[in-house]
């Protein structure tokens, strides 16, 4: 199982040698623009002079970072990143952001999407955020180009053109998978109850009172979280888990279940991972779930199937609205 910040960084890597041009155009189709980096990658159609090369992109001076690890055809959540040239992260709720998306290989002329909102949302408040939308990347995209229109907080054009590469099948369980039946922890049943089976240094008691495959089996609907808060490498999952306690509160009819990712050992006075080869292990919860990275936030209906995944970082707005959609089934 990867994590968040590897990912991330691969893709700051690659977005830290870019050159950038300033386009002038509509928003509706994307400009003409110098490139770095060489050709097109895979077959493109129409305007291939507007799109930058793959691993390139054109910018009034935001760099975009694509941090999804598990981007493919279907209902995705873009989660976007934009740093300054020296690599700190740009952003606030002030910045309004908006995404017209094109499937590359069939035509780099005409979105399949446009005005695709992206609000911004803190992964660690005041710190680092994201801009999050949530579109439908059509079965055949292999290369989705991204045109990224708005303002910043204090009111200067923004525009970034790239291009990122989708996989043919996403890794991560998706809504309409059937959830694994696979049990999770309960802190009735560890003798240390909950700070045997979490890092989370204030556990909310209710989020370790019911297991995953008992709720199946019920078939009552919940949220499930997977975090490590001491051993996330991304940072993420701490904050992740303060706006899901945050949102807990609002949502007190609905199942909510924390769960720790990683091969876990009580050493005397915590649960500590249990390494390989320097490495953290997936546990087999995770790797039922088919976890890419961590943070992720699945939301399950009555019938077993998945009705929600969010990766990484997600924010109060989603988590309340996904926790009000189980309230009205009965969660």
């Amino acid at each position: 199982m990867r994590n968040l910040r590897n990912a991330a960084l691969l893709a700051l890597a690659a977005a830290l040698t870019l050159a950038a041009c300033s386009p002038s155009a509509s928003s509706s189709s994307p400009p003409s623009m110098s490139t770095s980096g060489g050709g097109a990658t895979g077959a493109r159609t129409g305007c291939l002079d507007a799109w930058p090369a793959a691993g390139s992109t054109s910018t009034t001076g935001p760099i975009p970072v694509l941090v999804n690890s598990d981007l493919a055809p279907g209902e995705a959540r873009l989660i976007l990143g934009l740093v300054d040239g020296a690599g700190f992260p740009l952003g606030d709720p002030g910045w309004k952001i908006d995404a017209a998306l094109y499937d590359l290989g069939a035509d780099g002329c005409a979105p399949f999407a446009t005005s695709l909102a992206m609000p911004f949302a803190w992964s660690i408040e005041k710190v680092r955020g994201f801009f999050i939308g949530t579109t439908t990347i059509p079965a055949a995209t292999r290369e989705l180009g991204l045109l990224l229109t708005g303002k910043n907080a204090a009111g200067a054009a923004v525009r970034v053109s790239f291009a990122a590469a989708v996989a043919a099948a996403p890794m991560a369980l998706r809504p309409g998978d059937a959830a694994p039946t696979i049990a999770t922890p309960i802190a009735a049943a560890d003798p240390h109850g909950a700070a045997g089976i979490s890092t989370d240094p204030t556990p909310l008691a209710r989020l370790y009172g019911s297991s995953a495959a008992e709720l199946l089996a019920a078939k009552r609907p919940f949220m499930i979280v997977f975090a490590s808060p001491a051993f996330c490498v991304s940072q993420a999952c701490g904050p992740t888990l303060k706006v899901v306690k945050a949102a807990a509160v609002k949502h007190s009819s609905v199942v909510i279940i924390h769960v720790e990712p990683y091969v876990m050992a009580w050493d005397g006075q915590r649960p500590l991972p249990v390494m390989k080869s320097g490495h953290l292990q997936p546990n087999p919860i995770a790797e039922a779930w088919r976890l890419p990275v961590e943070p992720w936030i699945f939301t399950v209906g009555a019938d077993g199937a998945i009705l929600r995944s969010y990766e990484g970082v997600v924010s109060l707005d989603e988590l309340n609205a996904a926790l009000k959609e189980l309230e009205a089934l009965g969660g």
